[in-house]
């Protein structure tokens, strides 16, 4: 399966990172792309370089992992077109993870209207800006709802990448790769809401 990792400029490294970690840890059950809305270099807020194929959410298949970070403040702001093939590529996957402050830019889409997501670790104003009509699950790890999935944190990004593993692949796949990168993950989670 395809996992599609959207980066921008100042994304969080590690909430795209975790996750291609996981899934790249199974290439026989998935395939990472890193996509940018123009393809070229994009640079993250801390300073990491990723060559990127540019976006097109007509080809798209499979998961769509979104990342957090400062330069989703810019997006939301300044790129509507961003924004629209955003909202273009989260209807044509199968899931959709959203890392952290990274759900905040599938709120503006309105993707997640009526939808359940974990409440991300962002100032108060910029909650109150982008959540109407979405309701957060306050001390949720990840949330799942749909196809929609959403981590609090970079940390429980990694926990909902390693869920989706076992979910379409198989348990004890998930619980090797949790192994390998030395991360106890416990597929037993009571803070998350499904």
């Amino acid at each position: 399966m395809e996992v599609n990792i959207l980066l921008f400029d100042d994304f969080d490294t590690m909430d795209a990172f975790g996750p291609a970690e996981v899934f790249g840890s199974s290439p026989q059950h998935f395939h990472v792309n890193y996509l940018s809305v123009p393809g070229n270099i994009v640079n993250s807020m801390q300073g990491v370089k990723v060559w990127t194929e540019p976006l097109e959410p007509e080809e798209l298949q499979g998961i769509v992992v979104i990342p957090g970070g400062r330069g989703a403040r810019r997006l939301l702001y300044q790129d509507v077109e961003s924004l629209r093939l955003l909202k273009k590529m989260a209807e044509r996957s199968e899931i959709c993870m959203m890392i952290g402050s990274g759900s905040l830019l599938l709120m503006q889409t309105g993707s997640l209207f009526r939808r359940k997501i974990a409440e991300c670790k962002t100032d108060e104003n910029w909650k109150r800006m982008f959540t109407a009509g979405v309701s957060t699950v306050v001390d949720a790890s990840w949330v799942a709802d749909g196809k929609y999935y959403s981590s609090s944190c970079t940390m429980t990004g990694i926990d909902m990448a390693l869920s989706v593993v076992a979910d379409m692949v198989d348990l004890e796949v998930a619980e090797r790769i949790a192994q390998k990168l030395g991360h106890a993950w416990d597929a037993e989670d009571e803070n998350v809401y499904q």
